[in-house]
């Protein structure tokens, strides 16, 4: 199936390292240059460097990530917290 630029999926994978191929089972990927790297799944076969993915086996598509700045300002509160209780007054 064909994986756009940025869509994440949850997938199996199969990836290349040193003219070995593995097969991932199961992981989220998001497609941005055609490698793969999660520490800690790549842990599990010695290898320290991202790796090229060969083909992807999507099992369900998650969406893309989020391109909104809304969510990254910050607006002062102008409530008045009781001193004994915590309580928004």
């Amino acid at each position: 199936m064909d994986v756009k630029l940025g869509e994440i999926v949850y997938c199996n994978l199969k990836i290349k390292h040193n003219k070995r191929t593995h097969e991932l089972n199961k992981v989220v990927y998001k497609k941005t240059d055609g490698f793969y790297y999660n520490k800690r799944i790549l842990d599990d076969f010695n290898i320290k460097e991202k790796v090229l993915v060969c083909s992807v086996e999507v099992i369900s598509r998650l969406g893309f990530e989020s391109k909104s700045k809304g969510f990254t300002e910050v607006k002062a509160s102008n409530e008045k917290r009781n001193k004994i209780t915590g309580a928004y007054e």
